[in-house]
């Protein structure tokens, strides 16, 4: 498994920007249905951390020799003090899948830019640090598009991994700390059902799916959450749909709306650009979750909006202010826009 990593970030270092393997590794090995290891030493906590890290890769497929289960039920571990299995959405297994689709929008996006500049959503760390030497090798982890860097647990039973921050602030994704880059950080590693080092880098614009999915296009896509990280610096992501099966994108049928963030002081304005291309998706709203200190009164392009009760009330334009448990309840405010229009949101917070 990790050397996987190395040929992944050496095939992209070299041009081979849509580059893929087969999750799990199997070829020429013995797996049990029940759960039990392998006569090579394969078995839950393999199979769950090579999901984890398979999910940050271009392409994302578990594959391998006719005969061979691959499925993910395959490798759900039992109940603890129980010859039963957990249930499937229980498990590290799940949740990595699961944030894979969730992610589906902004990798879209990226895509649109790979076919644009030839850059992929994978990137080595010198592509952005190239003056940095403490990244000029670095195989453990990697960008996974503008605004994450995924660093995958590909070591059996590691408790604690060193990761290696470049310049600039990030926060985990799943404790929500801030953290100081230019350095390296210790991060442990020992719940491997559901801890697995991600950061969010600041700046970042994060469009995702409002709706857990199975398969792409199993809802209308009509609501999409923005992940927000407001530097000091003005930043920006165009979100980017087409209709997904045809080349009328190369004739203009495509749909992309720049969006933009930065903050000063106590203000943080939030733009989304008029919408480019004739492609009419069914994307209806945005819920822009503004990460940091929350928003005392919001504005929608110049006038003031009111805040609801609670998030069950979001259900037009609005705001609230409150804990995202997404990423350890730290600070959020939620505001609700209409997509497919030029909008301005400005946040006065505390």
């Amino acid at each position: 498994m990790a050397d996987q990593c190395k040929k992944m970030l050496s095939a992209i270092n070299a041009g081979a920007m849509q580059w893929t393997m087969d999750t799990g590794g199997f070829r020429d090995r013995t797996e049990y249905p029940d759960g039990k290891e392998t006569k090579i030493g394969t078995g839950n906590e393999d199979y769950a951390r090579w999901m984890q890290f398979a999910i940050f890769t271009p392409i994302f497929r578990v594959h391998g020799d006719n005969g061979i289960q691959r499925q993910p039920w395959h490798y759900v571990p039992k109940k603890k003090d129980s010859d039963k299995p957990q249930d499937m959405k229980d498990t590290a297994i799940y949740e990595a899948i699961k944030l894979r689709y969730k992610l589906i929008p902004y990798i879209y996006s990226h895509e649109h830019q790979r076919n644009k500049t030839g850059v992929g959503i994978v990137r080595p760390l010198l592509f952005d640090w190239p003056e940095d030497g403490n990244v000029a090798n670095n195989v453990d982890s990697w960008l996974f598009g503008d605004w994450l860097m995924a660093s995958p647990v590909v070591e059996q039973g590691q408790q604690n991994k060193e990761i290696y921050l470049p310049a600039g602030n990030w926060t985990e994704w799943s404790a929500g700390n801030s953290q100081q880059g230019g350095r390296t950080m210790n991060f442990g590693t020992g719940n491997w059902e559901n801890n697995f080092p991600l950061f969010i880098r600041q700046g970042a614009i994060i469009p995702m799916m409002h709706e857990d999915v199975q398969y792409v296009g199993q809802k209308p896509l009509k609501e999409l959450d923005v992940e927000v990280f407001p530097d000091t610096k003005r930043t920006s992501f165009e979100y980017y749909d087409d209709d997904g099966k045809t080349y009328d994108y190369e004739k203009g049928v495509y749909f992309l709306q720049k969006l933009s963030v930065q903050r000063t002081g106590k203000t943080v304005l939030f733009e989304v650009a008029a919408p480019e291309g004739s492609f009419k998706p069914e994307l209806e709203y945005y819920t822009v979750k503004i990460h940091g200190p929350i928003a005392t009164s919001v504005e929608l392009n110049g006038v003031k909006v009111g805040q609801v009760a609670n998030l069950a009330a979001l259900t037009g334009e609005g705001w609230i202010a409150g804990k995202d448990p997404a990423h350890g309840n730290i600070d959020v405010t939620y505001v609700r826009i209409k997509a497919q229009a030029k909008q301005s949101v400005t946040l006065t917070t505390q």
